[in-house]
């Protein structure tokens, strides 16, 4: 059985995101997947400026001015044993994202996700214009498929080395020597530095997993402020959380939140997600079920 696959004709008139294709592939094949459209798709998608985009609304939308995204939904018979079924083109203007994005405090790749999904619910056949429940289920769909991206749009890599690695530096581990840094990322781009610390009687010693995601709630964020958490050890292994953290992290963090794990070097690494961690969390429901 041949594999699935899902194209994109991309083209960047703008030079500047020119490497975002494979970012707009992975939204391509996750909101196929969340639509449960088991067929090939095709799509065409172009970047432009906004020059471009004021003449193409003006000249099939009626309106002189740049928008964000148009859709043109392919509306030609689909020919019989085609390799791939053509959904139109899509085409986002990278000046209205960066301005949006930058009114919304949103990494621009997150915003023209966002843009990207919208053209293809309208590919689709989906609306926002005819009413208002055709709107409410428009708007309610693609911000699920947003929201379970899997994509970190947040998290800088080098940045996140660098504070795992003073984390590291800050535990105190007078019995077992064995250091951990933690570090929890939220989305207004603060990097919150956790670290193991040791107690004579052990059972209250914490780890730096949960030190890192407590004191992210103690300066006031919430489960849905929190978009990564890291975490590096002594180890020359990679080690994971703790079955402890990792309960803790199922409730406080989202179960889909990315967790980057290096060893000590690291040099190994495992990306992986909450969910990924504890597949079969407790979770309040679990306790309140009767």
């Amino acid at each position: 059985m041949n594999k699935k696959q899902n194209k994109i004709d991309y083209l960047d008139k703008t030079g500047k995101k020119a490497k975002a294709i494979s970012m707009f592939e992975k939204v391509f094949d996750h909101t196929l997947n969340y639509l449960n459209k088991k067929e090939n798709y095709l799509v065409s998608l172009s970047i432009v400026r906004s020059p471009e985009m004021r003449k193409l609304n003006r000249e099939f939308k009626g309106n002189d001015k740049p928008t964000d995204v148009l859709t043109f939904p392919y509306e030609c018979e689909i020919e019989e044993g085609a390799p791939f079924i053509d959904l139109g083109s899509i085409i986002l203007c990278l000046d209205v994202c960066q301005k949006d994005a930058k009114e919304y405090n949103l990494p621009i790749d997150k915003e023209l996700a966002f843009l990207f999904i919208h053209g293809l619910l309208h590919a689709f056949g989906y609306d926002h214009h005819k009413s208002k429940k055709d709107e409410e289920i428009m708007f309610k769909l693609q911000n699920e498929i947003l929201n379970t991206l899997p994509i970190d749009f947040y998290t800088d890599i080098k940045i996140l080395k660098k504070k795992l690695k003073e984390a590291q530096s800050n535990a105190y581990v007078p019995y077992s020597k064995f250091k951990v840094g933690a570090v929890v990322v939220t989305k207004d781009g603060k990097y919150h530095t956790g670290f193991n610390i040791e107690n004579s009687a052990y059972t209250v010693c914490c780890c730096a997993e949960r030190v890192a995601l407590f004191r992210t709630y103690a300066e006031g964020y919430h489960k849905e402020d929190i978009v990564s958490l890291g975490c590096i050890t002594s180890s020359n292994q990679v080690g994971t959380p703790c079955g402890v953290c990792r309960q803790a992290m199922s409730e406080l963090m989202d179960l889909n939140c990315p967790v980057y794990i290096f060893n000590n070097d690291m040099d190994k690494k495992l990306f992986t997600t909450v969910k990924g961690l504890l597949p079969y969390c407790f979770t309040s429901e679990d306790l309140n079920a009767r």
